[in-house]
């Protein structure tokens, strides 16, 4: 690959990546599944959404909670193209985020995280995310927004839920 289209390739990356967190900052991440591909992984071990559906039931849960302020920074993105229809993005992801609506206080960051991406292209040739995992770092005082365990097994399970 040529340097020129190295960097058209790094530039749609990093977009599709800057896109999808305004999504979840600015819209709930009502489109957030949708930038994944159908069997994509969102998180890691015990934590992790697999599939289109698991990762809107999420975003559907996150923003059933109420008013919250969140904003995803994402700071020293590495890429590497692994093939033509394969690449890797590293970047590091400041969290801040207080339930409530604007203007509220924070004394720091609820999250610092390094992020791993892969990413593949689609069918049609457009870049869709197959995994993004998370390694925490630092913890803030604030938490993160993390579903419970028991609303988690009830809205990811694919087998019905006892009514009693």
């Amino acid at each position: 690959m040529d340097e020129l289209a190295e960097l058209a390739v790094k530039s749609v990356i990093l977009s599709l990546v800057t896109e999808y967190w305004d999504d979840v900052d600015t819209n709930w991440g009502a489109r957030a599944h949708t930038l994944f591909t159908e069997d994509g992984v969102f998180g890691s071990g015990e934590t992790a959404y697999t599939g289109r559906q698991q990762i809107k039931a999420f975003y559907d849960w996150r923003v059933s909670r109420g008013d919250r302020v969140v904003r995803h920074l994402i700071n020293n993105p590495m890429i590497t193209i692994e093939s033509p229809d394969r690449a890797t993005i590293r970047y590091i992801m400041t969290i801040y985020a207080v339930d409530g609506v604007p203007v509220l206080s924070v004394s720091g960051p609820n999250s610092i995280s390094e992020v791993v991406e892969v990413l593949v292209r689609d069918a049609q040739g457009g870049w869709k995310i197959r995994s993004k995992t998370f390694t925490a770092l630092f913890r803030g005082e604030e938490p993160t927004t993390t579903m419970p365990d028991h609303l988690r097994r009830s809205l990811l399970s694919d087998e019905p839920q006892d009514q009693s």
